[in-house]
């Protein structure tokens, strides 16, 4: 088993090359074991995705992500952009930022608590995709 463990390990890190990654899966397979296959990476459903996506839209956070758009290109001193093209930027980036965070949510978040004793709260947040969710106990 610790050649096995040997063999996983250096066909994760990429120190084997296609070739004799192969000779040795057609020897484990020979002796009846098998390397474990790596995790296939969670689809994002697009449906759910374009309903998150539609919610940000519709909340003042949305018009606060634009406006810092705008302040962004003045103060590089640039030509701000029509209206349409900083809605499509600023929900360009929240796609991007929901897209991962529902791949990290298909994986299990990493999560790390910060405890507030006294009002008896606690603060989660994920070392992956920077989602947070605040619980109270």
């Amino acid at each position: 088993m610790k050649i096995a463990g040997e063999i996983e390990a250096a066909c994760q890190d990429g120190s084997l090359s296609g070739d004799e990654r192969q000779q040795l899966l057609d020897t484990m397979a020979d002796c009846g074991l098998e390397l474990p296959q790596p995790p296939a990476e969670p689809v994002v459903d697009e449906a759910k995705l374009q309903e998150r996506l539609a919610q940000y839209m519709e909340l003042e956070l949305f018009q606060m992500d634009i406006g810092e758009l705008i302040r962004d290109y003045k103060s590089q001193e640039l030509p701000v952009p029509p209206m349409e093209q900083l809605r499509a930027e600023a929900a360009a980036e929240a796609r991007k930022c929901l897209e991962t965070m529902m791949v990290c949510e298909a994986k299990g978040h990493l999560w790390k608590e910060t405890a507030d004793p006294e009002n008896g709260t606690s603060t989660l947040s994920c070392r992956r995709c920077g989602a947070e969710e605040h619980l109270q106990w």
